[in-house]
């Protein structure tokens, strides 16, 4: 049930971000369409492959760590300190050796990459931590209501707050039983469906409804 809210959930989003590209908005936000769109298709071609008995953990660590180095490049477009733009911008390079590097030597074969998984969550918040710390230190006055990334940093930092655990747990058990992997598949669902609810307050959030009067 999760599973088929949390896939309508992502396409909702997908719709929502359409938006990006009828105003006047940063790139940032037309990317992140697109990543919905590629985000979308591939969820969809998972649960495809889990209702028809295939394995689909390979597919999983691919999209996990795109959407990683992703969240860490639009983190890079609305922080403003060059120091840490830099510290991403190599963070987001370096990245992807360690999940290359631990698939082939550590959590080899069928295995969902918890550890780099959990790595990358953890410099998410760190990058989400900091761009509130940049937001709420500044002089400017922001409407956080109406501003986009403002939603998705939330969305963003108790999404990996909250799945942190669940990598760090995932270790702990090389072959886990069926209903732990059930138990936890639907906690992320859940976690997921919060966290593209949060990207679609962030596209609808800079709509301006139009008062009529008689």
């Amino acid at each position: 049930m999760w599973n088929d809210v949390y896939i309508l959930i992502i396409l909702l989003s997908f719709v929502t971000s359409i938006t990006a590209f009828f105003q006047k908005t940063p790139l940032y936000m037309r990317l992140f369409s697109v990543n919905l769109a590629f985000v979308f298709v591939m969820e969809t071609v998972a649960v495809w492959m889990a209702n028809n008995g295939k394995y689909n953990v390979q597919l999983y660590n691919i999209l996990s760590s795109i959407e990683i180095m992703f969240f860490l490049w639009f983190f890079m477009q609305i922080i403003d300190n060059t120091a840490v733009k830099r510290i991403i911008k190599i963070t987001i390079i370096i990245y992807p050796l360690i999940v290359l590097a631990n698939k082939f030597l550590v959590q080899k074969g069928l295995q969902y990459h918890s550890l780099t998984a959990g790595l990358g969550g953890l410099l998410v918040v760190v990058a989400a931590v900091y761009y509130f710390f940049e937001l709420f230190d500044s002089d400017k006055i922001i409407n956080l209501v109406r501003e986009p990334a403002f939603w998705i940093s939330s969305g963003l930092l108790f999404f990996y707050s909250c799945s942190f655990p669940l990598f760090t747990l995932i270790t702990f058990f090389y072959s886990p039983s069926d209903s732990i992997i059930f138990y936890l598949a639907d906690i992320s669902s859940v976690l997921n469906i919060l966290l593209y609810s949060s990207f679609i307050v962030a596209f609808l959030c800079r709509i301006k409804i139009r008062k009529f009067s008689l």
